[in-house]
């Protein structure tokens, strides 16, 4: 068990100008490396504080050929179906190049896997932006932005609801709740920063909370609101409670490499570099991958952290942001992550489980997991993990019996990959 040390909160930083170009950079030092197209908007208005939370451009399914790896090669057996008892609807979206338009954006697929039925179905006013979170599952909802932050069923179907006017909202440690975000005077924390609670169904908001100075919301968990904080030119992770000095997350106050989080655990990589990994990179420092010697995995209610060095053979673990996928399975139990293969000028990577239940961790590589530019996602009970697999459709892995199936569906270049459990409520 680790005990984080309690500071005061920091100051606001540099000029808005400085704050802007600041963001800019770290928006190329995190993402250039997946050669994503921009966002075409043809519609809706990017306000002043777009790019707070770093940007999540949609991305086009199977734009690249993925790669084989590890035990299951591309020309082995495919594994026969995804098994019905996985219980779960998967939701992916964009589906084709973004373009948005007066009424909406671009459409999603929903696969059910228990059923095997495969629609693609148009979700509601979606706005364009440059958005983080840019849609997340609550139980059998669907929060997204849309004329600000609104709600729909997982089926898609249904009309939306608004649960408040600003497009920027988190995850709550609650269940059935989401926090909503509001800024005023500036981007990434300059100006005040609020955020109130509110429950997805229906019901009143909750009291407006005032983060600290240089402060924006990650997501909401049992050992407080997780926070990126300005830290001069530089951002820390902290944990926060109303009333209390903000909790450094260890070997973070400088560092902000995010893996993944949810009520319980924070994953984020530590002794990060950028590696320059392609041609057209050389005339530009900040375009490769983020590149970690060690994965840090704090359980937020216990203190217990867990540290992993980067696995032998490998150039480090990749922290991909708060944002991409749901790698911790339900339960706490269990987390994906990436690794990047050398020379990381050839793009290989490979993607472990990491078992946390026991004393010590357990670090097992996922088999023909092709993760180019590819989010994951466990089913709605948490023993499968869905992946992007050879040919570029979906794969599951169980962890427990070292099983592999695979589906048709399409995977998993998307901005959103999220699961519910089947059948969505109508």
């Amino acid at each position: 068990m680790q005990t984080n040390v309690v500071v005061p909160a920091p100051g606001t930083g540099a000029e808005i100008e400085a704050v802007i170009g600041e963001a800019r950079r770290r928006q190329r030092r995190r993402y250039a490396a997946t050669g994503l197209a921009a966002l075409a908007v043809l519609a809706g208005t990017l306000g002043a504080f777009v790019g707070l939370h770093g940007p999540s451009q949609p991305r086009r399914p199977g734009q690249r050929r993925p790669e084989a790896a590890a035990s299951h090669s591309a020309r082995s057996r495919v594994p026969g179906p995804i098994p019905a008892s996985t219980d779960t609807t998967v939701l992916m979206w964009p589906v084709g190049y973004p373009l948005f338009t007066p009424s909406g954006g671009p459409p999603a697929y929903l696969d059910n896997l228990t059923t095997g039925r495969f629609v693609r179905h148009q979700i509601p006013g979606i706005e364009g932006g440059d958005f983080q979170p840019y849609a997340v599952p609550v139980g059998r909802w669907l929060v997204y932005v849309g004329n600000g932050t609104a709600v729909i069923r997982a089926s898609l179907e249904g009309r939306p609801r608004v649960l408040g006017k600003t497009p920027f909202f988190a995850r709550s440690a609650t269940p059935g709740q989401i926090w909503l975000e509001y800024f005023r005077g500036g981007v990434l924390g300059r100006g005040p920063v609020s955020v109130r609670s509110v429950p997805v169904a229906g019901g009143r908001l909750g009291p407006k909370i005032m983060l600290p100075a240089g402060a924006s919301l990650i997501e909401g968990t049992d050992g407080g609101l997780l926070l990126e904080v300005r830290q001069g030119l530089n951002y820390g992770l902290a944990l926060w409670k109303p009333g209390a000095a903000l909790r450094w997350l260890p070997h973070s106050r400088f560092s902000d490499y995010g893996l993944a989080a949810d009520a319980r655990l924070v994953a984020y990589g530590t002794g990060c570099k950028i590696d320059v990994t392609a041609l057209h990179a050389k005339n530009d420092p900040n375009m490769g991958y983020n590149l970690c010697r060690l994965l840090r995995i704090l359980n937020v209610v216990t203190g217990r952290l867990v540290s992993l060095k980067m696995p032998p053979g490998t150039a480090g673990w990749v922290p991909d942001g708060f944002y991409r996928g749901e790698p911790i399975a339900p339960g706490n139990g269990t987390i994906a992550a990436e690794t990047k293969l050398r020379p990381t000028s050839q793009g290989s990577e490979r993607l472990y489980v990491i078992g946390l239940s026991g004393p010590r961790p357990r670090r097992t590589p996922v088999p023909s997991a092709a993760l180019v530019d590819a989010s994951v996602a466990w089913s709605a009970e948490g023993s499968w993990l869905l992946y992007q697999g050879p040919g570029g459709h979906m794969w599951a892995y169980q962890p427990s019996t070292a099983e592999v199936r695979s589906a048709r569906t399409p995977c998993c270049s998307y901005t959103v990959l999220a699961t519910f459990k089947s059948p969505p409520s109508s």
